[in-house]
């Protein structure tokens, strides 16, 4: 009996013309984080290389924490040839306070096919300004954290 596109069987068979050359295809290799540690004083970046994404998109998985907090510190999360998927986006600015330990499963888009380098930093802009009033007691705001500790390592290690 010849198949028909509406029975049971014809429409396994149409599955599986359809699905069965995309489980053949070989799986995009994922881009790599060169992690570390740095220490940052007020004006001082870590960056993270990232080698993939040359020829074309490739994702990233990786893992990155904040911590050595002694004060008050912003920190802007920045990258090249990257798009986040997952929190921190690129240019948002991170404020932190003293012992915070922050930590981050980043998860994004590596893509370098028009050139240039790819990398993840992080960028110790100083500290918020305290807020305070005329005819506030200011005496107790904390102050400004003098170095941050900043690790950061692919998501596969």
């Amino acid at each position: 009996m010849p198949y028909s596109v509406f029975s049971q069987r014809g429409c396994i068979l149409a599955a599986a013309i359809v699905f069965l050359p995309l489980a053949a295809m070989p799986a995009k290799a994922a881009a790599v984080l060169q992690g570390g540690t740095v220490t940052l004083s007020e004006g001082e970046s870590a960056t993270f290389p990232i080698t993939g994404g040359k020829q074309g998109p490739d994702n990233l998985q990786a893992q990155c924490e904040i911590g050595d907090v002694g004060g008050s510190a912003s920190i802007t999360f920045d990258g090249e040839n990257y798009v986040p998927l997952s929190d921190p986006s690129v240019g948002t600015v991170l404020t932190l306070s003293r012992g915070d330990r922050r930590s981050y499963s980043l998860s994004g888009v590596v893509d370098a096919s028009r050139g240039g380098d790819a990398y993840i930093a992080f960028h110790f802009t100083g500290a918020p300004a305290p807020m305070c009033f005329p005819g506030m007691d200011c005496a107790g705001a904390e102050g400004k954290s003098g170095s941050v500790t900043v690790t950061c390592r692919n998501g596969a290690d």
